[in-house]
């Protein structure tokens, strides 16, 4: 979710950009309703969802934020940092109906467990059906609670970060039908926040009137970024890959509608180089399908997507106290098998190709050694261009 492309270099340092929904970095989102939500320490993601107020569900050392925004290789992005963040209705709504192949112009109902005890929920649903209406209900965490297949004596146990099922009719009794996967990738960070929440909440209980002044003042700026560190690329990955592949497979069963990973714009670059800088074939219908280098087309197994998102700023006044949406970046289709051949097979020939990979741990190694013992390990020299040890 890349925030800035120009050509100039960014801002150096690692800042708080999201505080209860709503930007604090680098603009500052003013307006009653922005202070309201943050001196409740509401989440406006599941309040939204659950159509009543949520208050934020993370521990102390990290309330309130929801994405950090970083520097890597010269660009700065937001990276998501809470799963909530990303229950947008028209992006899950979107991915939605790309996993059950729901056309555009039929209504979809996407409701979450928690509210189907609500009588309106339940005349919502009832008349959807009766008019041939789509309704997907979804679970997730802390909406209902996650589901996930059990372990067997050849498999391990997996839950899924959101389950969407079809309702097929409530009478006279409940049929469901196919069931779908999405899974949301956020990024973990070196460190904690804990000292940056330290101090926008303090600054918010002494003078909340005075609260968005302060986040636009150099005071202000210091503690969004006091003691936050760089964000751990390559964990992400390494946590995430088995879990996507095992779940890409699972999403060929027949009762499966699809899978899908829903990942920041910011994550999927940080992933380019784990996937031997992927070839991305855009299609007539404006998505995009991920092949190996040569490969123009290949049947796909299953159906498997990766959805790549943005936070939507163009409506962003600073004043109006607008939560950002989320919107698509890229519609990525995909298998298993694609995955693990840019992941395991290519990525590693690649890296190995000219050697550098290799020579670097040598290198590295001796500048170490030369720490301990430097009368070993001669003074750098230049021979023809280039530095020899």
């Amino acid at each position: 979710m890349s925030t800035s492309h120009s050509e100039q270099q960014p801002e150096l340092g690692n800042y708080v950009a999201e505080f209860f929904g709503y930007q604090v970095y680098p603009k500052v989102a003013g307006g009653q309703k922005a202070l309201t939500t943050q001196e409740a320490g509401r989440c406006p993601f599941l309040s939204s969802a659950t159509a009543e107020d949520r208050a934020c569900v993370k521990a102390e050392t990290s309330r309130g934020v929801c994405t950090v925004s970083t520097v890597v290789d010269a660009t700065r992005y937001d990276w998501l940092v809470c799963p909530n963040r990303a229950l947008d209705p028209r992006f899950m709504g979107q991915a939605a109906r790309r996993l059950f192949g729901y056309p555009e112009d039929v209504a979809l109902h996407f409701i979450a467990a928690p509210t189907l005890g609500d009588s309106n929920t339940r005349n919502i649903i009832r008349g959807a059906l009766q008019n041939n209406e789509h309704v997907l209900v979804y679970f997730q965490e802390k909406l209902g609670g996650e589901l996930g297949i059990s372990k067997t004596s050849v498999s391990p146990e997996f839950s899924f970060d959101w389950t969407l099922i079809e309702v097929l009719a409530v009478a006279p009794e409940l049929s469901l039908g196919r069931f779908g996967i999405l899974e949301l990738q956020t990024m973990d960070f070196h460190g904690s926040y804990k000292h940056a929440v330290e101090m926008l909440s303090s600054a918010l209980k002494d003078d909340p009137f005075g609260f968005h002044d302060y986040l636009r003042s150099e005071q202000g700026r210091a503690a969004l970024s006091k003691k936050m560190e760089s964000p751990n690329l390559s964990n992400v990955f390494k946590r995430t890959f088995y879990q996507m592949v095992y779940k890409f497979q699972l999403a060929g069963h027949s009762e499966c509608a699809g899978g899908g990973f829903a990942i920041p714009r910011s994550v999927w670059m940080s992933w380019a180089r784990h996937l031997a800088d992927p070839h991305l074939v855009e299609q007539k219908d404006g998505t995009f399908v991920l092949t190996r280098e040569g490969e123009e087309t290949r049947e796909l197994k299953g159906n498997s997507w990766i959805f790549v998102f943005e936070l939507d700023k163009s409506r962003h006044s600073g004043t109006d106290g607008m939560v950002d949406t989320v919107k698509p970046w890229k519609v990525i289709r995909t298998d298993a098998e694609t995955l693990i051949g840019l992941a395991l097979r290519d990525s590693p020939l690649l890296a190995l190709a000219d050697g550098s990979p290799i020579s670097s741990v040598t290198n590295k190694a001796r500048q170490k050694i030369k720490r301990f013992w430097p009368d070993v390990v001669p003074a750098k020299k230049r021979v023809q261009g280039s530095t020899l040890f």
